[in-house]
C-alpha cells in the first residue's frame, strides 16, 4: 500500500509500478540509529569530563582560599 499524492488517495504501490526496496530502508534506519547513539556517546564522554580551570589570585580570593 502507498499514497498517491496527486490524486489524494490509497493505492497499491505494487499495482502502480512503484517498488521501493525493504533492506534501503532497514539500512537507512540502522545508519540513524548508529549516528544517534554516537552522539549521545559523545555527548556523554563530554560531560564525564573534568572540567579545567585555571584560577587567578581574584578567583581564589572570592572562593574564599588563601592566596599562600
Amino acid at each position: 500500500m502507498g499514497l498517491d499524492l496527486i490524486n489524494g488517495a490509497v493505492r497499491d504501490n505494487k499495482k502502480a509500478g512503484v517498488l521501493e526496496p525493504a533492506v534501503s530502508k532497514i539500512k537507512s534506519l540502522k545508519f540513524a540509529t548508529e549516528a544517534a547513539i554516537t552522539i549521545l556517546r559523545i555527548d556523554d564522554m563530554i560531560k564525564l569530563a573534568p572540567e579545567k580551570r585555571q584560577e587567578g589570585p581574584m578567583e581564589t580570593l572570592l572562593l574564599g582560599e588563601s592566596c599562600s
